[in-house]
């Protein structure tokens, strides 16, 4: 049989939420600190076939699985953090900070023991450490993924052209996230965080639109505009302040 997608509404997310915090918390008892409700339903930002997110903070002694089904045509996910790596992970600026930051600031909470939150609340605060690093490394993996566009265009591999062209375009979607210090909200709006952004490259929107084949394009299209962005996020990284090569070798 063929699962049936039904559409919600956010009330309706929030129902089935509060019916899996009192099962939670009644199964696993003092083992649980907090359980909220993450992602889009966080911020009422949800849409009728979105799906629904709850971490479940834990004792660093507990050991549960994530869950992740489809009921009555909702996908659910539960996540069940360990305490000390939650908050751990709540003051670490990386290269995956724009993905992640959205889950430890917006929530709608549903349990809270010893008062758990006033905790993430300050690891959150902490967060403003020196984004060199992550910048760097997110540079890199542009660089990969240029150097894999590059072995494409050698071998007149087509799919790996386009393909790569729209990787290169959320590396550098990533790289912009991070210099600007902006998370993501919700996913649906990542285009729109970054057009609208200060100091993009110049022509960022288009070159964008073409390397992701979101508008009509060639493959010749696809390789000019990556070289082309590859190259101005190079120099805007550089403006930065942050150096890309190292003079040496460093083991």
């Amino acid at each position: 049989m063929v699962p049936k997608l039904r559409k919600f509404t956010h009330e309706d997310r929030l129902k089935i939420a509060h019916h899996i915090a009192n099962r939670v918390v009644k199964k696993y008892r003092n083992n649980v600190l907090a359980v909220y409700v993450c992602g889009s339903t966080s911020k009422k930002l949800d849409r009728p076939f979105s799906d629904l997110e709850l971490i479940v903070v834990v004792r660093d002694r507990a050991e549960i699985s994530m869950k992740y089904y489809l009921h009555r045509g909702l996908i659910i996910q539960i996540e069940y953090l360990k305490s000390s790596k939650i908050l751990s992970d709540a003051e670490q600026f990386t290269d995956n900070w724009p993905w992640e930051a959205d889950q430890y600031r917006n929530r709608i909470a549903f349990y809270e023991r010893d008062r758990w939150f006033r905790r993430l609340d300050e690891a959150v605060a902490n967060d403003k450490k020196d984004s060199v690093v992550a910048i760097r490394k997110s540079f890199m993996m542009m660089t990969e993924s240029m150097a894999v566009l590059r072995n494409a265009v050698l071998t007149n591999d087509k799919a790996g052209v386009l393909s790569r062209g729209r990787l290169l375009a959320e590396d550098a979607a990533r790289i912009l996230l991070l210099l600007n210090r902006r998370y993501v909200t919700t996913t649906s709006w990542l285009c729109e965080i970054d057009f609208g952004m200060r100091n993009n490259p110049k022509y960022f929107k288009k070159l964008v639109e073409k390397m992701s084949v979101f508008v009509p394009t060639t493959e010749e299209e696809v390789v000019v505009s990556s070289e082309r962005l590859y190259r101005e996020m190079s120099e805007l990284v550089t403006h930065y302040g942050v150096k890309i090569e190292r003079d040496h070798l460093w083991v």
